[in-house]
């Protein structure tokens, strides 16, 4: 065999390895959420039994409902917020020529490497002082303070591929600032935001850690609602799989259907021409 086609096996064979290592726990996930209570938690475990819509049933009948919806609103309004307020900084950053714009590019780098638990004690004071927690206004700040960074990089490197031309001629032609960017960079850019839109849906949509702290009963989330089903006694291993089932059926469809662009949208702003 020659040396090409060792190493070509090689590779399938360490690609295959991982994805089967990557695989096993939504396997496991997916088999544990049709058994029976008494199969999911019997020991040693079975990897095949009886099929049951049981967990289901208490998931979408229960509290868990609830939290899916706290979700839903979450992750939509943290879209909106963050592309409103990510989307006109990024083109400002990419097209811009102020005093500090280096120092606010390279500080908006340096807060999103920063781990979140050092922002979360004084997000927390302060939200509290507010009247924020357990609220949906508080927890959508909350994520935003966190992904605005990484919206704003995203977004300036899409507006940095847009040639500069296209927006002269619109000044030239008589429009502001303002309106070259509405006109032109911004819909020439809409690639580049869905794509943007669709990232910060998905870590919102997968938040734990922040609603953990400042959400509430009103406002929990289906991320923290998974503890619903760990009782004093025992846990509830079938149900708690069906509600993490729900919780990752819809981020790996929206990836699916967007892997393309996903794939396109990130390699697009890293390289420039």
């Amino acid at each position: 065999m020659r040396p090409s086609r060792r190493i070509g096996v090689l590779r399938v064979g360490l690609l295959t390895a991982g994805l089967v290592i990557v695989a096993i726990p939504f396997v496991w996930i997916l088999l544990t959420a049709f058994k029976f209570q008494v199969d999911a938690a019997s020991i040693p475990p079975e990897i095949f039994s009886p099929f049951t819509w049981t967990n289901f049933e208490k998931v979408f009948q229960g509290p868990y409902l609830q939290s899916l919806g706290n979700s839903v609103i979450i992750t939509v309004g943290t879209t909106i917020a963050t592309l409103v307020v990510g989307v006109p900084a990024g083109y400002a950053i990419a097209r811009g020529r102020f005093f500090g714009r280096r120092f606010l590019a390279g500080f908006l780098l340096f807060s999103r490497m920063v781990p979140p638990v050092i922002f979360i004690i004084p997000l927390f004071l302060f939200f509290h002082e507010l009247g924020l927690i357990d609220s949906f206004v508080g927890l959508i700040l909350a994520y935003l303070s966190g992904l605005l960074p990484f919206t704003i990089w995203l977004c300036a490197s899409y507006f940095s591929d847009i040639p500069l031309e296209l927006e002269d001629a619109a000044r030239v032609d008589g429009c502001s600032r303002f309106q070259a960017f509405l006109r032109v960079a911004l819909p020439l850019a809409i690639p580049g935001v869905v794509i943007v839109g669709l990232l910060i849906a998905i870590a919102a949509w997968s938040e734990y850690f922040i609603p953990l702290l400042l959400a509430g009963p009103y406002t929990t989330p289906a991320t923290v609602g998974l503890v619903d089903f760990v009782g004093v006694d025992s846990i509830n291993w079938g149900a708690m799989a069906a509600a993490a089932l729900a919780l990752a059926v819809p981020v790996f469809f929206v990836t699916l259907l967007a892997q393309r662009g996903l794939l396109r949208g990130l390699t697009a702003g890293a390289v420039k021409g």
